[in-house]
C-alpha cells in the first residue's frame, strides 16, 4: 500500500468517527418512566411523610406498608419505614429498614444519614459509633448532597460521644461554614459547641441565629441560655 493511499484511509476513518458523533446518553428517569405501582407508592409515601411530621406515626406506618405492597423495591419507602419505627421507639425494625434501603440504593445519602443518626443514639458503643461515622462520610461524599449541614452536625455529635473532641470541633466548624438552612440545626450546633467549651463556634452559631432566624424559638432559647430545655 502506498503512503498516499494509507493517508487517505486514515483521513476517511477520522471523518467517519467525527460524523458518527458520540453515542447518545440515556435519558434521565422521569415520572413517565415509573410504573403505575411506583407512582401510587410515591403518593402513599407523601401521605406517610405528612402524617409522620404531624406525629401520627401509626397512621404513617399504614401508608408505608401500602407503599411497600405496591413497590417492595422502593428505597425511599424503606427509608421512611425506618424513620417511622424510630419515632415509634423500635430501633431494631428501624435499623433493619435503613439497611434494606441501603441494600437497594447503596449511594443514597438520606438513608445513610438516617441510619447513622439512629446508630449514634443511646446506647453508645464503639462499633456502632464507627459505623455511624462511616455512613455519614459516605453521605457527605455524595456530589450535590443538599442536606450536608445536618450530616456534619450528626458527625460532630458522634465524634463527641466517642471522645474525639478535635474531630467534633472540626465538623462543627464545617457546619458553621456551610450555614444550615434551618434554625434547629444551628441551635443543636450551638449546644454542642457549648459542651465542647468552644466560644468561637458558639459565637458563630449565635450570630447566624440572630441574623438569619431572628424570630425563631431557637434564637430566643440561645439568648436565654436555655441549653438544657
Amino acid at each position: 500500500m502506498s503512503l498516499r493511499m494509507a493517508a487517505i484511509l486514515v483521513q476517511a476513518a477520522l471523518l467517519a468517527a467525527c460524523t458518527a458523533g458520540p453515542a447518545p446518553l440515556a435519558d434521565l428517569v422521569t415520572e413517565s418512566d415509573l410504573s403505575d405501582g411506583h407512582r401510587r407508592a410515591s403518593l402513599r409515601l407523601d401521605l406517610a411523610s405528612a402524617y409522620l411530621q404531624q406525629g401520627q406515626a401509626n397512621v404513617a406506618l399504614d401508608e408505608v406498608k401500602q407503599a411497600l405492597r405496591l413497590a417492595p423495591d422502593l428505597p425511599a419507602a424503606w427509608n421512611l419505614r425506618g424513620l417511622v419505627y424510630a419515632q415509634l421507639g423500635d430501633p431494631v425494625r428501624a435499623g433493619a429498614s435503613f439497611e434494606r434501603a441501603l441494600a437497594l440504593a447503596p449511594g443514597d445519602a438520606d438513608s445513610a444519614h438516617n441510619y447513622a443518626w439512629l446508630l449514634c443514639r443511646p446506647p453508645h458503643d464503639g462499633p456502632r459509633n464507627a459505623q455511624a461515622q462511616a455512613l455519614l462520610r459516605q453521605a457527605l461524599a455524595q456530589s450535590g448532597y443538599a442536606q450536608a449541614a445536618r450530616s456534619w452536625l450528626v458527625l460532630a455529635q458522634c465524634q463527641q460521644q466517642a471522645g474525639q473532641l478535635d474531630g467534633a470541633a472540626a465538623s462543627l466548624a464545617e457546619l458553621a461554614r456551610r450555614q444550615a438552612q434551618d434554625a434547629q440545626t444551628l441551635w443543636h450546633g450551638a449546644r454542642l459547641a457549648r459542651r465542647l467549651d468552644n466560644e468561637g463556634l458558639l459565637t458563630q452559631f449565635g450570630r447566624q441565629l440572630r441574623d438569619r432566624f431572628g424570630r425563631s424559638p431557637e434564637r430566643a432559647a440561645f439568648e436565654k441560655g436555655a441549653w438544657d430545655e
